[in-house]
Formats: structure tokens, C-alpha cells, sequence
């Protein structure tokens, strides 16, 4: 019976990496929870049995996004403690590079405005982000919301495929350059 857990709680982990990759490229609607199940070599009804739902396994996988967004920002903190924000705010740049947490995050943001089951994991998502960024930091609320502004804008310009090797200012001025050429 250990065994049988074991195997069912490392195929849910290996769903959800699987299934942030698809719902961060599809979405929550046309995502084909069978390209989850063949990525991971099971049935679809076993992915359904695992968690339920593909709403619950979108779910999951927000939950996943959270967990790594505070270990890089627990991991960022603790290695620069004299500036834990401009720390955190790298370490969240690398997080979203290869598209996986920005891509996800934009789908689950779509899909909260007509689920508010979604909404309110996306509410908590955040909440849950900026209460470890203030624990970390000791940020005020002016701060933080900068710091929440500043990893939406990352998170958006990524999406849109721009190169943010420069920085986000670079990318910006970079879209005023493209703006006033065209």
C-alpha cells in the first residue's frame, strides 16, 4: 500500500510539471489533459483520478507556481540579505525565463475572470507571494506593490517574447523605440 502512495504522489508531481507546461502554452479550456497523460505515461482517467478534475489540477498547479515562487524568493533573501528585494526580483526574472510560470500565471489570470473558483486561488496566490516577500523583506506597502508591479510587467514583457537580458527598462525602451519607428 506505501508503494501504491508513493507511485501516485510522484505521478501527481509528475502531472502537475507536465500540466503547467500545457495549461502555461493552452490554457485551461483547450488543454488536452491526454497531452498530460502521455507526457507522463498513464491513462487520461488515471490523471482524472489522481485530482479529480482538470480544474483541480489547474489548481495544483497553481499551487505548485507559489511554492516555487517562495522558495526562489526565501533562496534570493537569504543570499542577499542587505538588498533582499533587488535579490528576489532577479531570482523571480530567472524563474519565469523559460515561459512556464509567466505562461501559466496569464492563463490562470483569463481563467479567473469567468471562474471565480480560479479567481479566489488567484487571490490567495498573491496574497500568499506578498505576505513572504513582506516577511522577507520588511517592505511597506508602497515597496511591495512596486515589487508586484514590477513582476507583472517581467512576466507580461516575457510572454510578448521580449529580451529582458537588459533589464525591463531596457525592454521598455525598446518598445518606445519600436513605437516611434513605426
Amino acid at each position: 500500500m506505501e508503494n501504491e502512495r508513493s507511485t501516485a504522489a510522484r505521478r501527481r508531481a509528475q502531472a502537475v510539471a507536465s500540466a503547467m507546461r500545457v495549461f502555461a502554452d493552452q490554457g485551461l479550456t483547450t488543454s488536452a489533459v491526454q497531452q498530460i497523460a502521455d507526457e507522463i505515461g498513464v491513462s487520461q482517467p488515471y490523471v482524472f483520478r489522481l485530482f479529480g478534475s482538470k480544474q483541480a489540477l489547474f489548481l495544483a498547479c497553481l499551487d505548485e507556481l507559489v511554492e516555487r515562487v517562495c522558495v526562489v524568493f526565501r533562496a534570493a533573501a537569504a543570499a542577499s540579505p542587505a538588498d533582499p528585494l533587488l535579490a528576489m526580483g532577479e531570482g523571480f526574472r530567472d524563474l519565469v525565463s523559460d515561459g512556464v510560470v509567466s505562461g501559466l500565471w496569464l492563463q490562470a489570470c483569463a481563467a479567473a475572470r469567468r471562474d471565480e473558483v480560479v479567481a479566489r486561488r488567484c487571490r490567495s496566490a498573491l496574497a500568499e507571494v506578498l505576505a513572504q516577500a513582506d516577511t522577507l523583506t520588511r517592505a511597506g506597502s508602497g515597496e511591495l506593490a512596486g515589487f508586484l508591479a514590477d513582476g507583472s510587467l517581467v512576466m507580461l514583457l516575457q510572454a510578448l517574447g521580449m529580451d529582458l537580458s537588459g533589464g525591463t527598462r531596457a525592454a521598455v525602451d525598446s518598445l518606445r523605440m519600436e513605437r516611434t519607428s513605426a
